[in-house]
C-alpha cells in the first residue's frame, strides 16, 4: 500500500466536508423548508366551431361552461362576423330580435360579451371567452349588400352553456 501524506490527507477531507461555493463567500444553498409549489393547473378550452354562411350560423346547440374559444368560419360570399351575447332568464331570442331590428341598437338588457373581427369569405378568426351557465346569442350585426340586416336574413342563434 502506499502511503498518503498527511497534507494531502487533510486536503481531501477538507474538499469533502466544505461546500464549493463556501470558499467563494457564497452561502451554501439551503433545502427548502416547504414543498415545491405546484404550477396552477391550466384550465382547459372547450373549442366551438361556427360556421357563417349567407345568412345562418350552423354550430352546436350547447357549450360547457368554462373558458371557450369560438371558431368563426365564413363559409359565405359576403363579409361576417360574430358578436356574443348573454341572454337573461326573463327574456327571449324573439324579442332581442325585435328590439334589434325595430330600435336599430341591442337592447339594455342584453349583455355584451364580444365580438370577432369582420371577415372575408374563406376566412376565420376567434373569440375566446369564459362563459357560465345559461343561454347565449351568436349574431352577425353586419347589414347584407342590399340594407338588411344578416340577422333579419336569419343570421343569429342561441346556444346553451352547462
Amino acid at each position: 500500500m502506499h502511503a498518503v501524506p498527511l497534507a494531502l490527507r487533510h486536503v481531501v477531507l477538507f474538499a469533502l466536508l466544505v461546500p464549493i461555493g463556501a470558499l467563494g463567500g457564497q452561502q451554501p444553498a439551503k433545502a427548502a423548508a416547504t414543498p415545491a409549489a405546484r404550477p396552477a393547473a391550466t384550465p382547459a378550452v372547450a373549442y366551438v366551431k361556427v360556421v357563417g354562411a349567407d345568412y345562418a350560423f350552423q354550430s352546436l346547440d350547447a357549450a360547457p361552461a368554462g373558458i371557450v374559444a369560438f371558431n368563426l368560419i365564413n363559409n359565405g360570399n359576403d363579409l361576417h362576423a360574430m358578436s356574443l351575447f348573454e341572454l337573461p332568464n326573463n327574456h327571449t331570442l324573439r324579442e332581442f330580435i325585435d328590439q334589434y331590428h325595430t330600435q336599430g341598437m341591442i337592447p339594455s338588457w342584453m349583455v355584451g360579451l364580444g365580438q370577432t373581427a369582420t371577415i372575408a369569405p374563406k376566412a376565420e378568426t376567434f373569440l375566446t371567452v369564459r362563459l357560465k351557465p345559461g343561454r347565449y346569442i351568436l349574431a352577425c350585426l353586419l347589414p347584407a349588400r342590399d340594407g338588411r340586416m344578416h340577422t333579419e336574413k336569419g343570421m343569429v342563434k342561441m346556444i346553451t352553456v352547462k
